[in-house]
């Protein structure tokens, strides 16, 4: 008797390779359509980075100026002579220096402080230095040994005012003020801060004991950033000037000043990139930062041929793959301005 089952046919050849290529070109579709918009996604996260590294490194920079030359009630010394080394540690030269709230290096071809390694340094970039006191106080019993503390009064004696001297010698700090009943009590003590400000060529050098950039670093590819010497106490607790990295892909860093030429607290005529003698940098009023930012990876199919004007310098890119954007800020030194305001 014959088989009543249903004669069943498969797919042929043709039919078997037509589904294959259908099914490779949707594919070759869904990774291009992955491919771009990992891509895309890529280079939106990169430009968020830039924004956000160009907009905190302009605001740190700004808030620190608008802070220099606090030195709590004490508001003036005569300028000296000459620029003070702001690398010194000699408190002596520390208490020169506070005369010279701020302070710097117009576009140097090489470092010119000890403190900053030519191979640490963009040459070309600007140097700024910021002289102040912290806004928060010490207590006389929590000093840390070789910490610098500065206390001052509103006394014009400059022979005994302001005391500046470590943290070891707590009984330095003996000035006193009077309190709101009357009553005489200690000045407030507050750590005495340098800043100086400039640009490296990478992020975490690696050369001469991580002190040195090297064209290793950061991953074979170093990213120029923006780092600040603080001076305070290294690891081994010794009186330093320590490199502290703030921000990546900084790449340029230029500044002009106002200075104040009738003592009226404002700067008068054109702002210059580098007030000369010692008495022209206590008379800086305000102050113009130009800090141009780039990403901190490149941008396939992208070319950077632009051309980009900070103040008094023109910076071209040289055809990289890098995107970059320029910021600016003016910023008025309030501690040295509003004490020359007339009412």
């Amino acid at each position: 008797m014959p088989s009543l089952k249903p004669y069943v046919r498969g797919f042929s050849l043709v039919e078997l390779m037509v589904a294959l290529a259908i099914g490779l070109v949707l594919l070759t579709l869904l990774a291009t359509v992955f491919a771009n918009s990992s891509r895309s996604q890529k280079e939106i996260t990169m430009a968020a980075q830039q924004v956000e590294n160009g907009r905190y490194a302009i605001e740190l920079l700004s808030e620190d100026l608008r802070h220099a030359g606090f030195y709590g009630p004490y508001f003036s010394l005569p300028a000296p002579t000459a620029l003070t080394d702001p690398c010194s540690l000699a408190l002596a030269d520390l208490r020169t220096g506070i005369a010279l709230p701020v302070q710097g290096y117009d576009s140097p071809a090489s470092s010119p402080l000890s403190c900053i390694d030519d191979d640490n340094f963009v040459a070309g970039t600007d140097i700024l230095v910021i002289r102040r006191v912290s806004t928060v106080t010490t207590a006389a019993g929590s000093l840390v040994n070789n910490l610098v503390y500065l206390q001052s009064t509103a006394s014009p004696n400059l022979a005994t005012n302001p005391v500046i001297d470590l943290g070891s010698s707590a009984s330095s700090f003996n000035l006193q003020i009077r309190n709101g009943s009357g009553a005489n009590v200690a000045a407030p003590i507050r750590k005495l801060e340098t800043h100086i400000y400039f640009i490296a060529p990478c992020s975490t050098p690696t050369g001469s004991g991580n002190t040195k950039c090297t064209s290793t670093d950061d991953g074979g590819t170093p990213i120029p950033t923006l780092k600040r010497l603080e001076l305070t106490v290294d690891s081994s607790g010794n009186t330093a000037m320590v490199t502290y990295p703030l921000v990546e892909g900084i790449q340029n860093l230029q500044f002009e000043y106002g200075i104040d030429t009738d003592s009226d607290g404002g700067p008068n005529g054109s702002s210059t990139t580098d007030p000369g003698a010692a008495p022209n940098w206590q008379n800086v009023m305000a102050g113009r930062l130009y800090l141009l930012a780039r990403n901190t990876q490149p941008s396939a199919g992208y070319i950077d041929n632009k051309t980009y004007n900070l103040g008094g310098t023109t910076v071209s890119a040289p055809g990289d793959n890098y995107r970059r954007h320029l910021y600016t800020a003016a910023v008025r030194v309030k501690n040295q301005s509003e004490r020359r305001d007339t009412p």
